[in-house]
């Protein structure tokens, strides 16, 4: 399961989005955008649940945490070359299997580089920066053998450049699985507006998906997604 929970989330909304982990029961979560407060209610909540966590809360969006049923043999946090925003991999131990995790945040579309940047000028940086990011996530990972599950906030659609060069790279995209319920994860339920983006994803290499889902409940501007996930071989 890959979420943004928002970093500015009130504590009411906070808990809405720890109802709808409670409920999913994920094996392996990916939190973006995890501040101190999320964290805090996050250990105390599920923090049994969920025993096997890396969680690097930050104040504002740079947070990221990994929790797991399982046992984590290595987890490193890493910069999304060239920009300095954090990954962070862990390595999963499923049933004598190593699964490799990779839980991104690529830029977002409107981030400002300087302060005279407009939106248009703005969008244009990220979405070349965005492509740069992917391509240094697929150089990290280009030698890696074991099976790898990479997800999160890609703060983009899956016919822009950072997702093609995840596809061109092997990784297949879990709602492409059979019996998927998919579609816009952007804006989520903490507004009425509908939602009209997918921007948060999952994807995997050397793994089968299936019941993919974008879950329309929670308390952030993004909606979660799950899936059920399996080893090729």
């Amino acid at each position: 399961m890959t979420y943004n929970v928002l970093y500015d989330a009130p504590a009411e909304d906070i808990e809405k989005s720890l109802d709808v982990i409670e409920r999913e029961k994920p094996d392996i979560l990916c939190l973006r955008e995890l501040t101190p407060a999320f964290a805090t209610a996050f250990r105390k909540r599920l923090g049994k649940e969920l025993p096997h966590t890396v969680l690097m809360p930050r104040k504002g969006t740079w947070g990221v945490g990994i929790a797991s049923r399982h046992p984590l043999s290595r987890a490193e946090r890493f910069p999304e070359k060239p920009h300095r925003l954090p990954g962070l991999e862990a390595d999963v131990r499923l049933g004598g299997r190593e699964l490799g995790v990779v839980c991104v945040h690529l830029m977002a579309a409107g981030a400002k580089h300087k302060k005279s940047d407009g939106l248009l000028e703005s969008m244009e940086k990220n979405a070349e920066l965005r492509e740069k990011q992917g391509k240094a996530l697929m150089e990290r990972y280009a030698d890696e053998k074991k099976p790898l599950l990479l997800l999160g906030d890609m703060n983009e659609g899956r016919q822009a450049a950072a997702m093609k060069a995840f596809a061109a790279a092997g990784f297949i995209h879990s709602c492409d699985g059979p019996d998927s319920s998919c579609g816009p994860t952007w804006p989520g339920a903490n507004t009425a507006l509908p939602s009209v983006v997918e921007i948060d994803h999952i994807l995997g290499r050397g793994l089968t998906f299936s019941e993919a889902r974008v879950l329309r409940s929670g308390g952030s501007d993004h909606y979660p997604v799950r899936t059920f996930f399996h080893f090729e071989k």
